[in-house]
């Protein structure tokens, strides 16, 4: 599992070792990779939450893109969706 942010590194950083993190947040500040998956925000030029499940072979298997900060998916279902990658 990694997160992809639009913060700078070392907010990144911050927050991974606030919320105890245990996988990396890699920064994207100029919201390249953002923009090529489709989640940047229309107005607020930041990153949607999204989860994307890639399986072995690199091939995106299931993804969910929020409209809001509150927008996501319940644990359940990304649960399933992990279960599913062959």
């Amino acid at each position: 599992m990694i997160a992809i942010s639009a913060d700078s590194p070392a907010d990144g950083q911050k927050v991974a070792s606030e919320l105890k993190l245990t996988f990396p947040i890699l920064s994207d500040v100029y919201r390249n990779f953002i923009k090529q998956y489709g989640v940047l925000h229309p107005t607020e030029n930041i990153a949607r939450p999204s989860m994307f499940v890639v399986n072995k072979e690199g091939k995106i298997t299931w993804r969910y893109i929020g409209m809001s900060a509150e927008d996501r998916p319940p644990i359940a279902t990304v649960l399933q969706q992990l279960s599913l990658v062959k």
